[in-house]
C-alpha cells in the first residue's frame, strides 16, 4: 500500500512538473470584439473599432498582451490613432499596466494595430484583465464612446 501512495505522489509530481513548464491561458478564446461608430455630419461615415481580448503572448514568454484596430465600413477616412489600455482588475477599480498608440491604415494586422502588454511578475497568481480600444478617426470628429472588451481570468501576476 505504502508504494502505491509513493508512485502516486512520484506521478504526481512529475504531472505538476510538466503542467509548470506549459504557460497558463485563458479558457475564453480570443475572436476580437467589435463596436460600430458613425461619426458626425461631416462624416468619415461609419467604421468599426476592433480589439481582441487579453491573452498571453505567442511570441513573448509570460506576456499579455492585447491588440486594437478598426475596420472602415464607408466613407472617405483612411487612418485612425488608436489607444489600447491593458487593465487589471485591482480591488472594486480598473489599473491601467500599459497603453499602446499608433495611428494605422484601416484593417488590423501586425502593421495595422496598437499594442499593449505586461510582463507577468510569476505564473501562480490569478488576476483579471480587459482592453479598452479608442479609435479617432483622422481629420474627423467622432463620439466618445470606447470599446471594453470582456474581462479574461489568466494566471499572471503584476
Amino acid at each position: 500500500m505504502k508504494f502505491r501512495i509513493g508512485g502516486a505522489s512520484a506521478a504526481l509530481a512529475v504531472l505538476l512538473a510538466a503542467a509548470s513548464s506549459v504557460p497558463a491561458h485563458a479558457d475564453a478564446h480570443r475572436e476580437p470584439a467589435s463596436s460600430y461608430r458613425a461619426v458626425s455630419a461631416q462624416s468619415a461615415h461609419g467604421f468599426l473599432t476592433k480589439g481582441d481580448y487579453a491573452h498571453f503572448s505567442h511570441t513573448v514568454r509570460n506576456t499579455v498582451n492585447a491588440h486594437g484596430w478598426w475596420k472602415k465600413i464607408d466613407g472617405p477616412a483612411t487612418h485612425a490613432k488608436v489607444t489600447i489600455w491593458l487593465q487589471v482588475k485591482s480591488g472594486s477599480r480598473w489599473k491601467t499596466l500599459d497603453k499602446g498608440v499608433k495611428t494605422v491604415l484601416p484593417g488590423g494586422g501586425s502593421n495595422k494595430r496598437a499594442v499593449a502588454n505586461w510582463k507577468c511578475t510569476n505564473l501562480i497568481m490569478k488576476n483579471h484583465f480587459r482592453t479598452v480600444v479608442d479609435v479617432d478617426i483622422v481629420g474627423y470628429p467622432d463620439s466618445p464612446e470606447k470599446l471594453v472588451t470582456t474581462t479574461q481570468t489568466l494566471y499572471c501576476g503584476i
